[in-house]
């Protein structure tokens, strides 16, 4: 029932002026995050589970998820609205993670009834963590969130995911959606990226793969952006993590590409969400 709700939410936006998530058309200004107009706010809940082994000897792992959950004033139908909709996205993320991380408990159990308690005695249980960072407006938040996995050996592993939920539609929205020039964007900012490691002589510092502008061409199709505060150049972070431009010891690497590269490349849209529409 939410879902549909969502969609009307949408759907109303539209009809009353606004873009509908994954339009290009036009819309009107809106205000800032200083003013709130929404009331809604968004803080950390965290979701914690154990998993020990079937004989209740041993440990075997746990996660500990820390996600967004949004609050707002409940005599409001829309901030109401807003508040389901972007909660049951959370949900989603959380329901997905958990059912991933059962199965590889799951995993885990016949592993300690085969092997016995070695790969644990040590107190080295299995973890599975998931921490968030957002920017929130009256238009947008966009998320980053980092996924942390420990299984058994000398490090654990961390990747980064990313969201954006527009706030006015009550709705998920893609990079994709915001630009009119989807390959403009990917090389524009591909350029950058190149260019900031050459200028910083990153490869030759961190001892990138010889094959690593490949990876940051493909900055576009599987990695976390995210969009920094207003107080911050509302730049676009962009993180590769660690294995993919260069080995585990030199760490993720992070880049920060200012607005005034990417911003040519949105639609009308985009640049509404990002608050970039009168610059």
């Amino acid at each position: 029932m939410k879902k549909t709700l969502c969609l009307l939410a949408a759907v109303a936006a539209s009809a009353a002026g606004l873009s509908a998530c994954g339009s290009t058309g036009p819309a009107p200004s809106l205000a800032n995050a200083s003013d709130n107009s929404t009331g809604v706010q968004v803080s950390a809940q965290l979701h914690e589970k154990e998993y020990k082994s079937e004989d209740g000897k041993m440990l075997l792992g746990k996660y500990a998820y820390t996600v967004p959950y949004m609050t707002g004033p409940s005599d409001d139908e829309s901030s109401v609205l807003v508040v389901e909709c972007f909660n049951d996205e959370i949900n989603s993320i959380l329901k997905e993670e958990s059912k991933s991380w059962d199965e590889a408990m799951e995993d885990a159990q016949d592993y300690y009834e085969t092997a016995g308690s070695d790969g644990w005695s040590y107190g080295s249980y299995w973890v599975d963590e998931l921490n968030y960072t957002a920017n929130q407006t009256d238009t947008l938040i966009s998320m980053r969130f980092d996924h942390y996995v420990y299984t058994g050996g000398a490090h654990g592993y961390t990747y980064y995911t990313s969201q954006m939920f527009a706030m006015k539609e009550a709705c998920t929205v893609t990079l994709e959606e915001m630009t009119s020039d989807q390959e403009g964007l990917r090389q524009a900012v591909t350029d950058e990226i190149l260019r900031k490691i050459d200028a910083e002589d990153l490869a030759v510092q961190y001892s990138y793969w010889n094959d690593y502008a490949d990876y940051v061409n493909g900055w576009m199709d599987d990695h976390s952006v995210y969009f920094l505060p207003e107080e911050d150049g509302r730049g676009m972070e962009v993180i590769f993590p660690a294995y993919e431009l260069a080995s585990y010891a030199s760490g993720p690497q992070t880049f920060v590409v200012d607005a005034e590269v990417y911003a040519p490349y949105l639609n009308d849209y985009g640049r509404l969400l990002l608050g970039l529409d009168g610059e």
